[in-house]
């Protein structure tokens, strides 16, 4: 107190306005839906917002993602989507077009990179160690070299797509063609993922997605590895996403059991969702959009804790499943975590799982990981004010964080996104001098721990239905109907 009195030199009265107390922190939202792929034209690498499909084409033009932002706003049309244009990076492709007893020579941005072929070699040999020879010289860092198409060509890819051009020229017996594809490879929509982000932008937590990638890429490798990325952004504490993934375009119900299962998601960061779905014009269509689409909906509908899922939310803007999955196939996929959408009569095309890429049963279910991430995300953001303050001795200090934290679990319980009867079965917060050590506090460390049961969700109900004997009911109670039935004389 005396050092505020250090200014304060002539005699008077000064007035200091503050606060004191614990504040009531902004619930976060998980509305906003981030969809990367490629188009015409606009920005690279920046989180656009549109607002409809026709918005879309104005800022983006034409585009393979077309389809599923017309899916995504027939299902939630007040919906916020943010569409991530995806660069594509230069590609070329070296042909040996002769064996012979020589040295093989590409010169790689400046870089001279050369195989010697000591004779009887076929062409793909050489191919193969000339392809070697790039990825372990200097110029790796700036290219990527793969097997190519054929098997005595070499595919040498820009690792930055954004960055400059990089020269590319071949000495005898080779030949180079530019073979950049139309639509993006699968390190393109990696480099996407992991480069249009920034944890300071404090992007709106919600779903993230790809279907144009799952769509488009043939390999099962190359979708697992854009899904993989999906789920490492949405899994980071910074952002705390879903992430939903499509199975591959044209799979088999077996096919997609074998491909769904390589996802891992330990804390239910993704999910994985199968078949496609055939939309009012006859296009066929991967799932997440739409099921991103449901969510929002309902979200805005019911509430945090409703899954996207179910005949009260079927899907909008679709007439069919591209394959019929029964309920006998069903009941192997559920349990494994594979999602199926199914055309049921008189339901229409729902959503029919709700389940995340998890084995445990803490995060199986979708509903629960939203509301922890909304958790989370709300307390993340909170406590700004708080940071660079004073540690009193009296505990004031920690009092007003874990009153600002249990105002937050109170309204969550209130709005049925926890579970109990009561606040104190729902929910617990500590935050006082018995979990935080002197050491840690001398340090300024603080540790607000904040338990919370989520409410479970329904996936299956059970009626038993039992046929009893006249008389014999209201069970454990005193059978009054059997005394008063009229007696027979013998």
């Amino acid at each position: 107190m005396t050092a505020l009195f250090n200014n304060f030199n002539a005699p008077g009265v000064r007035i200091v306005e503050s606060t004191q107390g614990f504040r009531t922190l902004a619930i976060a939202s998980f509305q906003a839906v981030y969809m990367i792929g490629s188009s015409s034209v606009g920005d690279y690498l920046v989180p656009t917002q549109v607002t409809s499909l026709e918005d879309f084409t104005n800022q983006f033009g034409a585009s393979p993602s077309e389809a599923s932002v017309k899916l995504f706003f027939r299902n939630d049309r007040r919906g916020i989507l943010y569409f991530v244009r995806t660069p594509i990076a230069v590609q070329r492709s070296i042909v040996v077009e002769t064996a012979a007893n020589q040295t093989y020579v590409a010169t790689i941005g400046g870089t001279v990179v050369s195989y010697v072929s000591t004779g009887g070699e076929t062409k793909a040999a050489i191919a193969s160690g000339l392809l070697a020879a790039i990825n372990n010289s200097s110029v790796a860092n700036l290219v990527t070299a793969s097997a190519g198409t054929i098997t005595d060509s070499i595919i040498v890819k820009v690792d930055n797509p954004l960055g400059s051009n990089v020269s590319l020229t071949v000495g005898t017996n080779l030949s180079v063609t530019v073979t950049t594809p139309v639509t993006p490879a699968a390190s393109d929509y990696i480099y996407a993922i992991e480069n249009s982000f920034d944890v300071e932008d404090a992007y709106d937590q919600g779903f993230i997605l790809a279907p144009q990638a799952f769509q488009l890429l043939t390999s099962g490798a190359d979708r697992l590895a854009v899904g993989n990325a999906l789920h490492a952004l949405a899994s980071d504490a910074a952002y705390d996403w879903i992430a939903l993934i499509d199975a591959g375009a044209n799979l088999t119900v077996a096919q997609a059991q074998a491909e769904g299962i390589l996802y891992v998601a330990p804390q239910g960061h993704a999910s994985f969702y199968y078949p496609y779905l055939k939309d009012l014009e006859g296009g066929v269509v991967p799932a997440s959009a739409a099921v991103a689409g449901v969510a929002t909906r309902r979200f805005k509908a019911e509430g945090l804790q409703q899954p996207p899922a179910g005949a009260k939310f079927p899907v909008l803007g679709v007439t069919d499943v591209t394959v019929k999955v029964s309920t006998q196939q069903q009941e192997v996929l559920n349990p494994l975590g594979i999602n199926i959408i199914r055309n049921l009569r008189n339901r229409g095309v729902v959503i029919w799982a709700m389940r995340t890429r998890s084995s445990s049963t803490f995060y199986s279910f979708l509903p629960v990981r939203v509301i922890m991430s909304v958790l989370n995300g709300t307390l993340r953001r909170g406590f700004d004010n708080e940071l660079f303050s004073s540690i009193d001795g009296l505990g004031i200090l920690l009092s007003d964080i874990a009153a600002s934290a249990r105002s937050v679990c109170s309204r969550f319980w209130r709005a049925k996104l926890l579970f109990g009867a009561a606040e104190a079965e729902a929910f617990e917060v500590k935050c006082d001098f018995e979990n935080n050590t002197k050491e840690d506090l001398e340090l300024g460390n603080v540790l607000l721990e904040v338990y919370v049961v989520p409410a479970p969700s329904m996936e299956r109900l059970l009626i038993s239905s039992i046929r009893v004997a006249i008389g014999t009911l209201p069970l454990g109670q005193t059978n009054l109907e059997a005394q008063l039935l009229p007696t027979t004389e013998a």
